[in-house]
């Protein structure tokens, strides 16, 4: 005769216990390698505290020893807390002390009251409510996430969600769960998948955040390595990366680009009478400057020294030239204490809006432009010629026109 398997509640409930507290020291030994991310300490914690309040709970007199059980619910409700906390410290906010523990006083205040205190089934409701808020809250920083480029990110905020869904679900059959923890044995479907559910997401969570904080580091030193540290600005190497297919994308929607490129004037000058420091205010304030001007498709980035690249988007000739005439004039205004010689900044406009133009060829022909601004005295803006695209089988060639437009025209030869 078959035997059949009978689900034992103390069994499974203490197998979750168990994994919560695998989960919980992950957490903190990933902390350990990592504290730069202290969210992972506090989840760590959060689910050890979790466990404590799971274990006093599951004693026979957690059930029914009023002291006990406000213990129990206090710190169920402060685990949850923790972890929306520790979501709040992942995303960059300040954590709320004052609603983490707000949670934990409402369900040991709630056993203040006698039929509150001897009602197993509203004690399950109210922790269950609790903790499904403070899911919830976490599921809020998960979705207006800074890093939204976290891949991991999903699937941890479709599982809190989940979670939070099956708390809430516990509010309608709390009293066949307490039943069920009354006598030991399920009571029907809901306490079985109820069970099954906080060990699914006692074992996947963890994880799926330390996948989160490691998927951050990494993505924080791939931005360390396209960032210029001094101005915080994309370096050559990121402005290439982005720059290519941004112009691919101008090009195939038939969007004529604009690239501005600016050279600071006599910059080794300024070094030399004010030091690097002076000369790195400079570098900073004009990088702020063009920053203020950014538009959501343009690209701006340090190409090397006090060289800089800006691709505009969507720009006729008329708007680039302008552009870079009023982002000349405006750091010629700049004022800098210390300095004895004054900031000013040459610029070479470039525009495409042919098929086919690649970033290298439209920075040569900024580059000539430029090189003709600071021939001509420097402090001014210069636009190249415009470029026939000719194409032969597979082979592209630019041709100079032979009227230039602009502000001058190209050095000749």
């Amino acid at each position: 005769m078959p035997t059949v398997m009978v689900l034992d509640v103390p069994t499974l409930f203490a197998v979750t216990l168990f994994i919560t507290v695998v989960g919980g020291l992950l957490l903190l030994l990933t902390f350990l390698q990592n504290r730069n991310t202290p969210a992972l300490a506090l989840w760590g914690v959060g689910y050890l505290v979790g466990s404590v309040g799971g274990a006093l709970m599951s004693t026979q007199g957690g059930v029914h020893n009023v002291w006990v059980a406000c213990g129990a619910n206090g710190l169920l409700c402060a685990a949850y807390g923790l972890t929306w906390c520790g979501a709040r410290s992942f995303e960059g906010r300040r954590i709320n002390l004052i609603g983490l523990a707000l949670g934990p006083a409402l369900a040991v205040g709630a056993l203040a009251f006698d039929g509150f205190a001897q009602s197993l089934a509203a004690r399950i409701s109210l922790v269950a409510i609790i903790s499904a808020s403070y899911a919830l809250l976490s599921a809020c920083e998960l979705w207006y996430a800074r890093d939204r480029d976290l891949l991991s990110r999903w699937p941890t905020l479709l599982l809190v969600i989940g979670h939070a869904a099956f708390l809430l679900a516990r509010v309608p059959y709390a009293q066949d769960l307490a039943s069920t923890v009354n006598s030991g044995h399920p009571h029907g479907v809901v306490a079985t998948v109820m069970a099954f559910e906080a060990l699914f997401a006692a074992f996947c969570l963890p994880f799926l955040r330390v996948a989160m904080s490691k998927e951050r580091a990494e993505l924080e030193q791939r931005r360390a390595a396209q960032t210029d540290p001094l101005t915080g600005v994309p370096n050559r190497r990121a402005f290439f990366d982005r720059g290519n297919p941004l112009l691919e994308r101008f090009v195939a929607e038939r969007q004529p680009a604009a690239l501005l490129l600016f050279d600071l004037d006599r910059f080794k000058a300024i070094n030399d009478t004010a030091g690097h420091q002076g000369g790195d205010r400079v570098l900073q304030a004009f990088c702020d400057l063009v920053g203020a001007s950014l538009g959501p498709d343009d690209l701006f980035g340090r190409l090397g020294g006090e060289e800089f690249a800006y691709m505009m988007a969507n720009v006729s000739v008329t708007q680039a030239l302008q552009t870079a005439e009023r982002l000349r004039t405006e750091f010629a205004a700049l004022s800098f204490r210390g300095l004895t010689i004054k900031p000013t900044v040459s610029v070479g406009v470039a525009m495409t809006s042919e098929a086919g133009r690649s970033l290298s060829s439209l920075l040569a022909l900024a580059d000539r432009a430029l090189y003709r601004a600071k021939a001509e005295g420097r402090n001014r803006v210069v636009s190249a010629p415009p470029v026939l695209i000719e194409t032969r089988g597979r082979e592209l060639l630019l041709r100079t026109a032979d009227r230039p437009t602009g502000i001058s025209a190209p050095i000749a030869g």
